[in-house]
């Protein structure tokens, strides 16, 4: 009886509720071990809280609000212009569109006419490097003519010093003392010595 009175249920209803047992459906969810309701019942009335709502009040300038349309406005028109720009690219650069079938023949056509005047620089380049070649090797030449020229020069300065020298001493060699004629010699200095530290007078006399 007092479900009934706090949800105000005609008098009638709860006398016929006393004689007699039904049973009532309640939808409801798990959450673990524990049970909990759906939502209420399709009788019972909404609640008083949520009958009279107020709108919430809105505290943000009308000039911010402004401000934050235009930013939207414009964030807008500029993805759609990115996207298209997007889609226009993949249309172009793609390989299953048209306008990528052109442009890739056009590179090609542009990637050969590149290669052929790399061919073309490379021969000249090659024919500059030869005739530069050619000139440091006659450069090369000329240097390595002056230096043998040169080191010849010195070598016959050198052997032309060996041979005075070689001529002097071979002179002093000619006047060498002969084994057969050591003892005469021996003699001949003892009955004639030299005596390097002499003096002599006015005159005449050692």
């Amino acid at each position: 009886e007092n479900i009934y009175k706090m949800l105000k249920l005609p008098s009638s209803i709860s006398q016929r509720s006393q004689n007699c047992v039904s049973l009532i459906f309640v939808r409801h969810k798990t959450w673990g071990k524990a049970v909990i309701p759906h939502k209420k019942p399709r009788w019972i009335p909404m609640a008083r809280s949520k009958m009279f709502v107020n709108p919430p009040t809105l505290l943000i300038p009308k000039e911010e609000l402004e401000h934050e349309e235009s930013l939207k406005v414009e964030y807008e028109r500029r993805m759609n212009a990115l996207a298209k720009y997007l889609h226009d690219d993949e249309a172009k650069f793609s390989d299953r569109g048209e306008a990528g079938l052109k442009e890739a023949e056009i590179e090609e056509q542009e990637h050969r006419r590149l290669v052929q005047e790399n061919e073309e620089e490379n021969k000249r380049v090659a024919e500059l490097r030869k005739i530069r070649l050619q000139k440091e090797f006659e450069q090369k030449k000329i240097q390595i003519q002056k230096e043998v020229q040169a080191q010849q020069e010195v070598e016959e300065e050198r052997i032309r010093k060996a041979d005075i020298y070689v001529r002097e001493q071979a002179e002093k060699f000619a006047n060498r003392i002969l084994k057969p004629d050591l003892e005469g010699a021996i003699l001949k200095a003892l009955d004639n010595p030299i005596d390097p530290e002499f003096a002599i007078d006015l005159h005449g006399h050692i």
